[in-house]
């Protein structure tokens, strides 16, 4: 991507499919949100377009963000979602491992 923002990396994995890692705000009100338009930028698509992230995690990515433990955990949460393996940690670091070709 010839415009990236510093915020934005991408990698490739030995098998060939690209790893995104993005940064968003860890807030509890709006990280969900986030986490979408990070995943329908890549996709090429509208948010609504995406399957509900609350049928798929009910609400983990607020929670994450809403009772943070201590920085000492190193807390996390990965789970798959639209063809992704998606990894979130509490520091608002998110990583996009595709899974499959497209949503």
């Amino acid at each position: 991507m010839s415009d990236s923002r510093p915020d934005e990396q991408n990698d490739t994995q030995p098998d060939g499919a690209a790893v995104v890692r993005r940064q968003i705000t860890p807030d509890p009100e709006t990280s969900e949100y986030d986490l979408l338009e990070v995943l329908a930028e890549i996709e090429d698509c509208d948010i609504e377009s995406l399957p509900p992230l609350y049928n798929e995690v009910e609400h983990v990515v607020e929670t994450l963000f809403k009772t943070p433990p201590s920085a000492a955990a190193q807390m996390s949460v990965s789970f798959s979602y639209a063809g992704y393996r998606i990894r979130l940690d509490r520091d608002g670091t998110l990583q996009l491992v595709p899974v499959k070709e497209t949503i």
